[in-house]
């Protein structure tokens, strides 16, 4: 039987269908496997005591039970502390840049483990996820196949980020679901404020977290929603708009927008997903014609301004990012970096980065750019 390769903007199409039912994700992951010839793809999800598999593509069920079972997270060469330290999200890594090629011919997992599943080459694009941080999209293949060369690197790459992208609100509705008996009961229920509006901006759901919102940060006079400052509503239609057209591969990366509240110059972060095929129809939304589903966020958590958006602001690494963001919230370097889990040295390379990219030479400056973000 001849294998079915999706097209990318079909992968696309699958992994925004899962966004509202968490369930999904098995077929999304299989779509995301056969984009890069794969047997298989999975989420790898780092908590307190250990990375656990969060979800997998049917065809990797045998190798998840056999992986738990034996206790393989502890031989797993990638999960070492030398290969983990290294992690920043928004990188992609395969096997050659976890081990040498003698180090992956000698390894019990590459010769005793991968191969009684058909597998062996693996690639990972590390992304933020609220299941577990940092989290991984992970692809695996046969040896036969070879081992994952650049340009699919960049391609997974931008795949992991419509998959985050995905992640916002599927990731709370696994965590909040299971109380609920309708996806649209989860969906209010959400301790994140979410917005279902149509092609006309009309808002069809609004979930108990935003309700709130209106008459600060939005207005809905004429039946459409808009911010409620008219100089940003141009801002806020251009992502209504790229929603739908940056689902595809020549639509680059999805990126937040911001929203200022009228009274008090408070703002918030807006995420917007298309809202297709089967996410809709969970909702009772029979044929959506340019709907979308509008996350948000208060842009200032603590003080710390919304890594996701300093990284896409100013073109920083997600890690890079993060730190960036602690220290504009008044921690200091050996503070921050205590933080993140890394040492004071290797913060200050970050750091050191971090000002090359921004321009700037000082810390004082660094802080000042980001802080702005949080102000008007």
């Amino acid at each position: 039987m001849e294998l079915r390769v999706p097209a990318f903007n079909d992968t696309l199409y699958r992994i925004y269908e899962a966004s509202l039912t968490p369930g999904d994700w098995p077929a999304a992951l299989n779509d995301i496997a056969a984009l890069f010839g794969s047997k298989g793809a999975l989420l790898y999800v780092r908590q307190p005591a250990r990375w656990t598999v969060a979800a997998h593509s049917a065809a990797l069920d045998s190798a998840v039970v056999a992986y738990d079972a034996e206790d393989w997270s502890t031989r797993n060469p990638w999960l070492a502390p030398r290969a983990t330290f290294g992690f920043r999200s928004g990188d992609v890594y395969s096997d050659r840049d976890i081990l040498t090629d003698a180090e992956i011919a000698a390894d019990p997992f590459y010769a005793d483990f991968l191969p009684r599943f058909g597998l062996y080459w693996q690639m990972v694009a590390i992304i933020e996820s609220d299941l577990g941080s940092p989290a991984g999209l992970l692809v695996q293949r046969g040896r036969d196949a070879g081992p994952y060369e650049r340009a699919e690197a960049d391609r997974l790459l931008l795949v992991a980020r419509h998959f985050e992208q995905s992640l916002r609100i599927s990731g709370r509705l696994a965590q909040t679901g299971a109380a609920h008996r309708t996806v649209a009961g989860a969906f209010d229920a959400l301790d994140r404020p979410a917005f279902i509006l149509d092609g006309a901006r009309r808002p069809l759901l609004v979930n108990g977290s935003a309700r709130g919102l209106i008459g600060d940060y939005f207005a809905a006079g004429d039946g459409a929603l808009r911010p409620a400052l008219s100089d940003e509503d141009a801002a806020f239609s251009a992502a209504l708009d790229r929603a739908h057209s940056e689902a595809g591969e020549a639509g680059g990366a999805p990126r937040p927008i911001t929203v200022t509240a009228a009274g008090t110059g408070k703002r918030l972060v807006l995420w917007v997903l298309p809202l297709l095929g089967a996410a809709a129809a969970h909702l009772g939304i029979v044929k959506p014609d340019r709907h979308v589903l509008v996350v948000a966020q208060h842009l200032e958590q603590e003080r710390v301004v919304e890594p996701s958006v300093v990284r896409d602001v100013f073109g920083l690494t997600f890690g890079e990012a993060r730190l960036s963001a602690l220290l504009a919230a008044g921690h200091a370097v050996r503070e921050a970096a205590a933080a993140l889990g890394i040492t004071e040295g290797t913060a200050r390379v970050v750091l050191k980065r971090a000002f090359q990219k921004l321009g700037v030479n000082r810390q004082s400056e660094l802080v000042a750019r980001i802080s702005a973000l949080a102000r008007r």
